[in-house]
């Protein structure tokens, strides 16, 4: 966990020290922060009672297994709230990239990260060669938590199963424009999908962090997040 509040740290206090009279979007960086790593624990806490709650109703016979339904349900509704929470920090990263290219702010798309991406891999790919070829080859992530956000927002809900083991599994969407969406079925066990994708968010923050620390000198403000922050971890 330390590597990840470093992470954190590192991203907050850049957002701190670039130019911007978006003092909001700073602010909204810390509570879809916290909301993500909410979420992130809540949905895998009922998972693993999905699965205990399963396995032991399955010992006992129970032909009407109502406790495993009851727990179905809230492991589908923390799964999708933890999609949307991820993908809502998403969006607010993408305000403050803009903010980095004080000549050429705007050119760069911020009404949502999707948008962002295409610009500087598709549409851009020169502007800021180091970022695109990033965002090129490492985003396999982002494509899944997109179309599985949209699927369960705009056209169906999340599904989960079992695995004969009893490990907990879902239905991963495909993007919407395949001709085959509706029957093709690939399943991912879902503790797994949570922890990894997880892992890609801040290895994906590390990166953004280094890239453009090289763009904003660190201010004394910078220390004083740093301080005060560490501080209250102590206390």
């Amino acid at each position: 966990m330390e590597r990840f509040r470093r992470i954190y740290l590192e991203t907050l206090t850049l957002f701190s020290d670039v130019p911007s009279e978006r003092f909001g979007y700073s602010m909204a960086f810390q509570s879809k922060m916290a909301s993500f790593e909410i979420m992130h624990k809540e949905a895998l806490r009922k998972a693993r009672n999905l699965k205990t709650v399963m396995k032991e109703e399955r010992s006992e016979n129970k032909v009407a297994m109502t406790e495993t339904t009851r727990a179905w349900y809230g492991a589908i509704a923390f799964f999708e709230a933890y999609l949307n929470s991820f993908y809502s920090l998403l969006q607010i990263i993408s305000k403050f990239t803009p903010l980095f290219y004080s000549k050429d702010r705007d050119m760069i798309p911020d009404d949502n990260f999707g948008t962002q991406s295409n610009f500087f891999v598709t549409e851009n790919p020169k502007f800021d060669p180091e970022l695109s070829s990033y965002l090129k080859d490492g985003l396999s992530w982002y494509e899944t938590l997109r179309d599985n956000r949209h699927a369960i927002t705009h056209r169906v809900s999340a599904f989960l199963g079992f695995e004969k083991d009893g490990t907990i599994i879902f239905r991963d969407y495909p993007p919407k424009k395949e001709s085959n969406w509706f029957s093709k079925k690939v399943f991912r066990e879902l503790e797994e999908y949570l922890d990894q994708s997880f892992n890609d968010l801040f290895d994906f923050l590390e990166f953004y962090t280094r890239h453009f620390r090289k763009r904003v000198p660190k201010s004394n403000r910078t220390e004083l997040i740093l301080g005060s922050a560490f501080q209250a971890n102590i206390e």
